[in-house]
Protein backbone atom coordinates (compact mmCIF):
# COMPACT_ATOMS: atom_id res chain seq x y z
CA UNK A 1 0.00 0.00 0.00
CA UNK A 2 1.19 3.63 -0.60
CA UNK A 3 0.36 5.12 2.22
CA UNK A 4 0.34 4.52 6.42
CA UNK A 5 -2.77 5.35 8.22
CA UNK A 6 -2.27 6.56 11.75
CA UNK A 7 -3.31 3.34 13.48
CA UNK A 8 -0.21 1.68 11.99
CA UNK A 9 2.21 2.87 14.96
CA UNK A 10 4.94 4.81 16.07
CA UNK A 11 7.52 2.87 14.19
CA UNK A 12 6.23 4.60 10.97
CA UNK A 13 6.77 7.75 12.24
CA UNK A 14 10.38 7.33 13.28
CA UNK A 15 12.10 8.44 9.42
CA UNK A 16 9.83 11.87 10.40
CA UNK A 17 12.78 15.11 10.75
CA UNK A 18 12.25 18.76 9.29
CA UNK A 19 14.97 21.00 8.82
CA UNK A 20 14.25 24.37 10.96
CA UNK A 21 17.48 25.49 9.73
CA UNK A 22 16.30 27.98 7.11
CA UNK A 23 13.48 30.50 6.62
CA UNK A 24 10.10 29.20 5.82
CA UNK A 25 8.01 31.20 3.18
CA UNK A 26 4.52 30.72 2.39
CA UNK A 27 3.37 31.00 -1.23
CA UNK A 28 -0.05 30.74 -2.67
CA UNK A 29 -0.11 29.14 -5.73
CA UNK A 30 -2.37 29.68 -8.71
CA UNK A 31 -3.58 32.94 -6.81
CA UNK A 32 -5.40 34.30 -9.33
CA UNK A 33 -7.08 31.39 -10.19
CA UNK A 34 -10.48 30.05 -8.36
CA UNK A 35 -9.37 26.31 -8.43
CA UNK A 36 -12.27 24.27 -7.02
CA UNK A 37 -10.29 20.48 -7.15
CA UNK A 38 -6.34 19.27 -7.37
CA UNK A 39 -4.32 16.62 -7.14
CA UNK A 40 -1.40 16.19 -4.95
CA UNK A 41 1.44 13.43 -6.01
CA UNK A 42 4.58 12.75 -3.86
CA UNK A 43 7.26 12.33 -6.34
CA UNK A 44 10.09 12.24 -3.69
CA UNK A 45 10.35 11.34 -0.22
CA UNK A 46 7.76 11.00 2.11
CA UNK A 47 4.67 13.34 3.64
CA UNK A 48 2.46 13.14 6.88
CA UNK A 49 -0.66 13.93 6.20
CA UNK A 50 -2.51 16.60 8.91
CA UNK A 51 -5.68 17.38 8.84
CA UNK A 52 -7.22 20.02 11.34
CA UNK A 53 -3.84 19.65 13.03
CA UNK A 54 -4.75 16.10 13.55
CA UNK A 55 -2.42 13.28 11.76
CA UNK A 56 -4.04 11.49 9.43
CA UNK A 57 -1.41 9.86 7.56
CA UNK A 58 2.10 8.88 9.39
CA UNK A 59 3.90 8.40 5.93
CA UNK A 60 2.08 9.16 2.17
CA UNK A 61 4.99 7.76 0.13
CA UNK A 62 6.65 8.32 -3.36
CA UNK A 63 3.80 7.84 -5.72
CA UNK A 64 0.69 8.03 -3.89
CA UNK A 65 -1.95 10.72 -4.73
CA UNK A 66 -4.31 12.42 -2.92
CA UNK A 67 -7.43 14.30 -4.22
CA UNK A 68 -8.77 17.37 -2.73
CA UNK A 69 -12.24 18.80 -3.84
CA UNK A 70 -13.30 22.71 -2.82
CA UNK A 71 -16.92 21.57 -0.90
CA UNK A 72 -19.02 24.21 1.11
CA UNK A 73 -18.87 21.90 3.86
CA UNK A 74 -15.02 22.21 3.50
CA UNK A 75 -12.26 19.98 1.70
CA UNK A 76 -13.11 16.78 0.86
CA UNK A 77 -9.95 14.10 0.68
CA UNK A 78 -9.90 10.78 -1.33
CA UNK A 79 -6.53 8.56 -0.30
CA UNK A 80 -6.16 5.85 -2.61
CA UNK A 81 -9.81 5.44 -3.54
CA UNK A 82 -10.44 5.70 0.33
CA UNK A 83 -12.73 8.52 1.27
CA UNK A 84 -10.66 9.94 4.34
CA UNK A 85 -13.67 13.02 4.93
CA UNK A 86 -14.51 16.52 5.11
CA UNK A 87 -11.66 18.97 6.38
CA UNK A 88 -11.29 22.43 7.13
CA UNK A 89 -7.67 21.96 6.71
CA UNK A 90 -5.24 19.82 5.07
CA UNK A 91 -1.12 20.31 5.74
CA UNK A 92 0.79 17.99 4.21
CA UNK A 93 4.27 18.18 5.70
CA UNK A 94 7.24 16.86 3.49
CA UNK A 95 9.79 14.55 5.70
CA UNK A 96 12.55 16.19 5.90
CA UNK A 97 14.09 18.92 3.18
CA UNK A 98 13.90 15.73 0.24
CA UNK A 99 10.54 16.13 -0.38
CA UNK A 100 8.84 16.82 -3.69
CA UNK A 101 5.31 17.26 -5.02
CA UNK A 102 3.45 17.57 -7.60
CA UNK A 103 0.00 19.70 -7.84
CA UNK A 104 -1.97 19.40 -10.66
CA UNK A 105 -5.21 21.97 -10.65
CA UNK A 106 -8.47 21.16 -11.96
CA UNK A 107 -11.67 23.08 -12.73
CA UNK A 108 -10.37 24.72 -14.31
CA UNK A 109 -7.55 22.37 -15.61
CA UNK A 110 -3.86 23.58 -14.65
CA UNK A 111 -0.57 21.79 -15.89
CA UNK A 112 1.21 20.10 -13.22
CA UNK A 113 3.65 21.58 -11.45
CA UNK A 114 6.96 20.35 -8.88
CA UNK A 115 7.14 21.89 -5.48
CA UNK A 116 9.86 21.40 -2.77
CA UNK A 117 8.59 20.43 1.43
CA UNK A 118 5.23 21.19 2.17
CA UNK A 119 1.75 21.70 1.10
CA UNK A 120 -1.29 23.45 3.00
CA UNK A 121 -4.65 23.72 1.80
CA UNK A 122 -8.22 25.18 2.96
CA UNK A 123 -10.78 27.00 1.32
CA UNK A 124 -10.15 30.75 0.17
CA UNK A 125 -11.06 33.35 2.31
CA UNK A 126 -13.77 34.93 -0.27
CA UNK A 127 -14.77 30.77 -0.84
CA UNK A 128 -14.06 30.48 -4.81
CA UNK A 129 -12.04 27.78 -4.04
CA UNK A 130 -8.90 26.05 -3.02
CA UNK A 131 -6.49 28.31 -1.41
CA UNK A 132 -3.30 26.28 -2.05
CA UNK A 133 0.14 26.71 -0.13
CA UNK A 134 3.59 25.88 -0.84
CA UNK A 135 5.81 26.93 2.53
CA UNK A 136 9.03 26.27 1.67
CA UNK A 137 13.05 26.78 2.46
CA UNK A 138 14.11 30.32 1.02
CA UNK A 139 17.04 29.50 -0.98
CA UNK A 140 14.52 26.93 -2.54
CA UNK A 141 12.07 29.72 -3.60
CA UNK A 142 15.03 32.08 -4.66
CA UNK A 143 16.34 29.75 -6.98
CA UNK A 144 12.91 28.93 -8.35
CA UNK A 145 12.08 32.28 -9.04
CA UNK A 146 15.04 33.44 -10.48
CA UNK A 147 14.58 30.17 -12.87
CA UNK A 148 10.72 31.52 -13.97
CA UNK A 149 12.31 35.16 -14.33
CA UNK A 150 15.59 34.49 -16.40
CA UNK A 151 15.97 30.82 -17.85
CA UNK A 152 19.14 29.24 -17.43
CA UNK A 153 21.54 30.57 -20.71
CA UNK A 154 23.60 33.28 -18.69
CA UNK A 155 26.33 33.60 -17.02
CA UNK A 156 26.68 32.95 -13.46
CA UNK A 157 27.38 37.04 -12.45
CA UNK A 158 24.08 37.51 -13.68
CA UNK A 159 22.50 35.00 -11.91
CA UNK A 160 23.61 37.06 -8.81
CA UNK A 161 22.33 39.60 -9.97
CA UNK A 162 18.87 38.54 -10.38
CA UNK A 163 19.07 36.30 -6.96
CA UNK A 164 20.49 39.35 -4.97
CA UNK A 165 17.30 41.73 -6.62
CA UNK A 166 14.56 38.41 -5.58
CA UNK A 167 16.13 38.22 -2.48
CA UNK A 168 15.50 41.96 -1.94
CA UNK A 169 12.12 41.96 -3.26
CA UNK A 170 10.96 39.04 -0.68
CA UNK A 171 12.61 40.65 2.49
CA UNK A 172 10.96 44.05 1.47
CA UNK A 173 7.73 42.25 0.87
CA UNK A 174 7.23 39.14 2.80
CA UNK A 175 4.11 40.04 3.98
CA UNK A 176 2.59 41.31 0.99
CA UNK A 177 -0.37 38.48 1.35
CA UNK A 178 -0.96 38.46 4.95
CA UNK A 179 -4.46 39.29 4.77
CA UNK A 180 -4.82 35.74 2.55
CA UNK A 181 -3.13 34.15 4.59
CA UNK A 182 0.89 33.37 2.99
CA UNK A 183 3.66 35.61 2.34
CA UNK A 184 4.09 36.19 -1.39
CA UNK A 185 1.54 34.93 -4.60
CA UNK A 186 3.29 33.29 -7.17
CA UNK A 187 2.27 35.53 -10.28
CA UNK A 188 3.83 38.93 -11.23
CA UNK A 189 1.98 40.57 -8.95
CA UNK A 190 4.78 39.64 -6.50
CA UNK A 191 7.57 37.43 -8.15
CA UNK A 192 7.10 34.79 -10.51
CA UNK A 193 7.78 31.29 -9.34
CA UNK A 194 6.73 28.27 -11.18
CA UNK A 195 7.68 25.69 -8.88
CA UNK A 196 10.87 23.98 -7.94
CA UNK A 197 14.28 24.96 -9.51
CA UNK A 198 14.20 21.92 -12.40
CA UNK A 199 17.29 22.35 -14.89
CA UNK A 200 19.42 24.62 -13.75
CA UNK A 201 22.18 24.27 -10.72
CA UNK A 202 23.99 27.49 -11.69
CA UNK A 203 20.92 29.61 -10.09
CA UNK A 204 20.84 27.72 -6.95
CA UNK A 205 25.02 28.06 -6.50
CA UNK A 206 24.52 31.76 -7.56
CA UNK A 207 21.29 31.88 -4.88
CA UNK A 208 23.90 30.02 -2.14
CA UNK A 209 26.96 32.64 -3.23
CA UNK A 210 24.61 35.55 -2.51
CA UNK A 211 23.17 34.53 0.95
CA UNK A 212 21.48 37.21 2.58
CA UNK A 213 22.64 39.61 0.52
CA UNK A 214 20.10 42.50 -0.47
CA UNK A 215 20.18 46.06 -1.89
CA UNK A 216 18.88 49.08 0.45
CA UNK A 217 18.93 52.69 -0.57
CA UNK A 218 19.82 55.58 1.05
CA UNK A 219 18.07 55.47 3.99
CA UNK A 220 18.94 51.93 4.41
CA UNK A 221 15.34 50.16 3.48
CA UNK A 222 15.52 47.73 0.75
CA UNK A 223 15.19 49.03 -2.31
CA UNK A 224 11.97 48.15 -5.08
CA UNK A 225 14.39 46.11 -6.97
CA UNK A 226 11.75 46.27 -10.71
CA UNK A 227 13.44 45.29 -14.01
CA UNK A 228 12.32 44.55 -17.05
CA UNK A 229 13.55 42.36 -20.62
CA UNK A 230 14.61 45.15 -22.41
CA UNK A 231 15.13 49.27 -22.24
CA UNK A 232 15.70 49.83 -25.90
CA UNK A 233 19.21 51.66 -24.77
CA UNK A 234 18.19 53.99 -21.83
CA UNK A 235 16.07 52.89 -18.60
CA UNK A 236 13.19 54.86 -17.17
CA UNK A 237 12.49 57.20 -14.10
CA UNK A 238 10.00 55.46 -12.04
CA UNK A 239 7.74 58.56 -12.08
CA UNK A 240 7.60 58.61 -15.54
CA UNK A 241 5.69 55.08 -15.40
CA UNK A 242 4.66 55.09 -11.91
CA UNK A 243 3.65 57.86 -8.91
CA UNK A 244 6.08 57.79 -7.19
CA UNK A 245 9.98 59.36 -7.89
CA UNK A 246 12.56 56.85 -6.40
CA UNK A 247 16.17 57.86 -6.04
CA UNK A 248 17.62 55.04 -7.12
CA UNK A 249 15.46 54.45 -10.05
CA UNK A 250 17.04 57.15 -12.11
CA UNK A 251 16.84 57.18 -16.24
CA UNK A 252 20.42 55.59 -17.41
CA UNK A 253 21.59 54.87 -20.75
CA UNK A 254 22.19 51.60 -21.79
CA UNK A 255 24.11 50.44 -24.90
CA UNK A 256 24.48 46.78 -24.00
CA UNK A 257 20.71 45.79 -24.56
CA UNK A 258 20.62 47.16 -27.69
CA UNK A 259 21.48 44.52 -30.05
CA UNK A 260 19.47 41.89 -28.24
CA UNK A 261 15.78 40.61 -29.28
CA UNK A 262 13.62 42.96 -27.30
CA UNK A 263 15.69 46.04 -28.46
CA UNK A 264 13.15 47.46 -31.63
CA UNK A 265 9.58 46.74 -32.37
CA UNK A 266 7.12 47.68 -35.09
CA UNK A 267 3.16 47.89 -35.07
CA UNK A 268 0.63 50.29 -37.22
CA UNK A 269 -2.57 50.77 -35.79
CA UNK A 270 -5.62 52.28 -38.24
CA UNK A 271 -4.99 56.38 -37.99
CA UNK A 272 -9.25 56.49 -37.45
CA UNK A 273 -8.32 54.55 -34.37
CA UNK A 274 -5.52 56.39 -32.84
CA UNK A 275 -6.76 59.98 -34.10
CA UNK A 276 -10.02 58.33 -31.95
CA UNK A 277 -8.36 57.55 -29.09
CA UNK A 278 -6.45 60.96 -28.60
CA UNK A 279 -9.76 62.72 -29.30
CA UNK A 280 -10.99 61.12 -25.77
CA UNK A 281 -8.39 62.55 -24.36
CA UNK A 282 -8.88 65.81 -25.49
CA UNK A 283 -6.26 66.14 -28.45
CA UNK A 284 -7.96 67.09 -31.35
CA UNK A 285 -5.95 67.87 -34.80
CA UNK A 286 -6.79 68.99 -38.18
CA UNK A 287 -3.80 67.45 -40.10
CA UNK A 288 -3.27 63.88 -38.81
CA UNK A 289 1.09 64.99 -39.63
CA UNK A 290 0.70 66.55 -36.12
CA UNK A 291 0.18 63.49 -34.58
CA UNK A 292 3.86 62.21 -35.20
CA UNK A 293 5.99 62.14 -32.28
CA UNK A 294 9.81 61.81 -32.21
CA UNK A 295 11.32 60.02 -28.74
CA UNK A 296 14.85 60.48 -29.33
CA UNK A 297 15.05 60.07 -25.30
CA UNK A 298 12.34 58.38 -23.25
CA UNK A 299 9.43 60.43 -22.05
CA UNK A 300 6.70 60.84 -19.82
CA UNK A 301 4.15 61.74 -22.05
CA UNK A 302 2.70 61.99 -25.66
CA UNK A 303 2.10 65.94 -26.26
CA UNK A 304 0.80 67.45 -29.59
CA UNK A 305 -0.59 71.60 -29.09
CA UNK A 306 -0.48 71.76 -25.63
CA UNK A 307 -2.39 68.45 -24.61
CA UNK A 308 -1.04 65.20 -22.59
CA UNK A 309 -1.62 61.83 -22.87
CA UNK A 310 0.53 59.54 -20.43
CA UNK A 311 2.48 56.61 -22.61
CA UNK A 312 1.93 54.36 -20.46
CA UNK A 313 -1.47 54.38 -20.61
CA UNK A 314 -0.90 54.39 -24.61
CA UNK A 315 1.02 51.30 -23.87
CA UNK A 316 -1.88 49.73 -22.37
CA UNK A 317 -4.71 50.63 -24.70
CA UNK A 318 -3.04 49.64 -27.40
CA UNK A 319 -0.86 46.69 -26.29
CA UNK A 320 2.69 47.87 -27.13
CA UNK A 321 5.78 46.47 -25.90
CA UNK A 322 7.02 49.70 -24.44
CA UNK A 323 6.72 53.40 -23.79
CA UNK A 324 9.77 54.24 -26.17
CA UNK A 325 8.20 54.86 -29.01
CA UNK A 326 7.94 56.95 -32.50
CA UNK A 327 5.41 57.89 -34.57
CA UNK A 328 5.15 58.42 -38.10
CA UNK A 329 2.05 58.93 -39.76
CA UNK A 330 1.58 56.48 -42.77
CA UNK A 331 -1.27 56.66 -45.58
CA UNK A 332 -4.53 55.41 -43.59
CA UNK A 333 -1.95 54.06 -40.38
CA UNK A 334 0.03 55.41 -37.99
CA UNK A 335 3.43 53.26 -37.88
CA UNK A 336 5.45 52.94 -34.32
CA UNK A 337 9.13 52.46 -34.65
CA UNK A 338 10.01 51.33 -30.86
CA UNK A 339 12.33 50.17 -28.55
CA UNK A 340 12.22 47.93 -25.56
CA UNK A 341 10.54 45.68 -24.16
CA UNK A 342 8.34 46.48 -20.48
CA UNK A 343 8.12 49.17 -18.20
CA UNK A 344 12.03 50.26 -18.48
CA UNK A 345 12.07 50.61 -14.81
CA UNK A 346 14.96 49.44 -12.75
CA UNK A 347 17.70 46.75 -14.34
CA UNK A 348 16.90 45.98 -18.41
CA UNK A 349 17.42 42.22 -18.43
CA UNK A 350 19.09 41.67 -21.91
CA UNK A 351 21.77 44.76 -20.84
CA UNK A 352 22.64 43.13 -17.76
CA UNK A 353 23.40 39.86 -19.56
CA UNK A 354 25.92 41.39 -21.80
CA UNK A 355 27.12 43.01 -18.99
CA UNK A 356 28.21 40.13 -17.42
CA UNK A 357 29.48 38.25 -20.69
CA UNK A 358 31.52 40.83 -20.83
CA UNK A 359 33.04 40.65 -17.58
CA UNK A 360 31.39 42.88 -15.59
CA UNK A 361 30.73 41.15 -11.98
CA UNK A 362 27.17 41.53 -10.06
CA UNK A 363 28.00 44.87 -8.02
CA UNK A 364 29.09 46.50 -10.96
CA UNK A 365 25.88 45.76 -12.60
CA UNK A 366 23.68 46.76 -9.37
CA UNK A 367 25.17 50.05 -8.95
CA UNK A 368 24.37 50.53 -13.14
CA UNK A 369 21.05 50.34 -12.88
CA UNK A 370 20.66 50.87 -9.33
CA UNK A 371 22.04 54.66 -8.29
CA UNK A 372 22.73 56.09 -4.39
CA UNK A 373 22.23 52.52 -3.48
CA UNK A 374 24.30 49.64 -1.15
CA UNK A 375 24.55 46.36 -1.79
CA UNK A 376 24.49 44.55 1.97
CA UNK A 377 24.22 41.30 4.19
CA UNK A 378 20.27 41.78 5.40
CA UNK A 379 21.85 40.91 9.02
CA UNK A 380 23.31 44.15 8.48
CA UNK A 381 20.79 45.94 7.10
CA UNK A 382 18.42 44.65 9.74
CA UNK A 383 20.86 45.80 11.96
CA UNK A 384 19.72 49.87 11.22
CA UNK A 385 16.87 51.79 13.00
CA UNK A 386 14.96 51.73 9.88
CA UNK A 387 14.69 48.38 9.08
CA UNK A 388 14.31 47.60 12.97
CA UNK A 389 11.20 50.32 12.89
CA UNK A 390 9.59 49.12 9.00
CA UNK A 391 10.67 45.77 9.10
CA UNK A 392 7.91 42.73 10.57
CA UNK A 393 10.14 39.84 8.84
CA UNK A 394 9.87 36.44 10.25
CA UNK A 395 7.08 37.59 12.86
CA UNK A 396 4.24 36.39 10.28
CA UNK A 397 2.99 33.00 10.58
CA UNK A 398 0.26 32.37 8.18
CA UNK A 399 -1.17 29.28 9.84
CA UNK A 400 -0.06 28.25 13.62
CA UNK A 401 1.66 25.00 13.94
CA UNK A 402 2.24 24.71 10.18
CA UNK A 403 5.23 22.37 10.44
CA UNK A 404 5.22 20.20 13.95
CA UNK A 405 9.00 21.10 15.23
CA UNK A 406 9.71 17.74 16.28
CA UNK A 407 8.65 13.85 15.82
CA UNK A 408 7.02 14.83 19.08
CA UNK A 409 4.04 16.09 17.40
CA UNK A 410 3.39 12.83 15.01
CA UNK A 411 4.78 10.39 18.01
CA UNK A 412 1.87 11.91 20.28
CA UNK A 413 -0.92 11.90 17.90
CA UNK A 414 0.38 7.94 17.66
CA UNK A 415 -0.04 7.49 21.13
CA UNK A 416 -3.40 8.87 21.49
CA UNK A 417 -4.70 7.19 19.18
CA UNK A 418 -3.43 3.46 20.42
Amino acid sequence: MSYMRLCCGAAACLFFSLSLCAQKVSVGLFFDVPVKAATFTVQSGSYAIIVDDTLLIAALDRGASMQLLHSNGGLRVRIAGDNMGTFASVKAVGMGDEGIFSIIGANPQLSSRSYAQHAFIRSANDGSGLLIVNQLNEDFYLSGVVEAETGCSAKPEFFKTQAILSRTYLYAHFNRHAKDGFNLCDGVHCQAYKGLLTRCRRIRTAVDETEGTIVIDSEKRPITPSFHANCGGQTSHSENVWREKLPYLRSVKDDYCKQQQGARWQKRIALTEWRGYMSQNGIRVKNSKQLELAQPSRKKYYEVGGKKVELTKIRQRFGLRSTFFDVRVVGGDVALTGRGYGHGVGMCQEGAIQMAEQGAKCEDILRHYYKNTSIISFNQAHSTPAMRQDSMLYLFNPWRNETPDTTTFIDDQVMQNK
